[in-house]
């Protein structure tokens, strides 16, 4: 059994290799960390662990929490890309802005499966005990960004749809629809993780922030799209159930 200053010293080194990720995460407005080409060649970021220390009676709802969202979002956010890429290769597609959304959300959204995909990889290891029934578990990496070469893509602001010489196609009003309806759930889900008592990952609330940010001001930028339609916008319908990454939302219906 191990002996008590051995899982007092266990459990200030969890604490170190927690605090330098909380401040860069801090200082960036964000997880992952994105690629910056001009500040590579000065010091070149070290992925880092994020590390989460609970009750032992907490870490398996803890866990499970981590978990259902994981395994609802990341099959959600692939949604997304399927719908960008058949989007982006629809010869139907006409505006810019929407265009220029696409792209983004192919880049934002596919590293955040790759953030996603590290959580899932994290949830495999078993919490370690470390002493007064505290026990510690990985729940994150951080640092990603510069290893991928990840630039975060910026999308167009919600005045973009203002320019009333770019062409919207019926196609365009269809994507914009369907991306709003898949955007809203993204939104509901990670609300309803960050106000789950039983889901305390850190690095998921950050990653959350991102996606309230992100997908908020996306979806007002669809609706401008929508709102300039020269036609009848009322008169292009969806099946939110046809919509990619929508389907696995009915297993996860507590997220949205």
């Amino acid at each position: 059994m191990p002996r008590p200053h051995h899982r007092t010293a266990a459990f200030l080194a969890g604490l170190l290799l927690l605090m330098p990720a909380l401040a860069t995460a801090q200082q960036a407005g964000g997880v992952g960390r994105t690629y910056d080409p001009e500040q590579e060649a000065q010091a070149a970021p070290v992925p880092t662990t994020w590390w989460d220390i609970l009750p032992r009676e907490a870490a398996a709802a803890a866990i499970a929490a981590d978990r259902d969202y994981v395994e609802g979002m990341r099959p959600h956010h692939a949604g997304a890309l399927t719908l960008a890429r058949d989007y982006l290769a629809d010869p139907d597609a006409a505006s810019p802005v929407l265009k220029h959304l696409a792209q983004a959300i192919i880049t934002n959204q596919g590293f955040e499966i790759l953030l996603l995909d590290t959580v899932a990889e994290q949830l495999r290891h078993p919490p370690t005990d470390l002493f007064a029934g505290l026990v510690i578990r990985p729940v994150g990496v951080e640092g990603l960004g510069p290893y991928n070469h990840h630039m975060h893509a910026p999308a167009p602001g919600p005045l973009a749809a203002l320019n009333g010489g770019a062409p919207i196609s019926a196609r365009d009003v269809r994507f914009a629809k369907e991306m709003s309806v898949h955007h809203q759930a993204a939104v509901r889900m990670a609300r309803a993780y960050n106000d789950q008592p039983e889901a305390r990952n850190d690095f998921l609330r950050l990653l959350n922030v991102n996606i309230l940010r992100d997908q908020t001001q996306e979806i007002a930028v669809m609706r401008g799209v929508i709102d300039a339609y020269p036609g009848d916008a009322s008169a292009i319908t969806i099946d939110p159930d046809g919509i990619p990454g929508m389907q696995h939302m009915q297993r996860h219906a507590s997220h949205g």
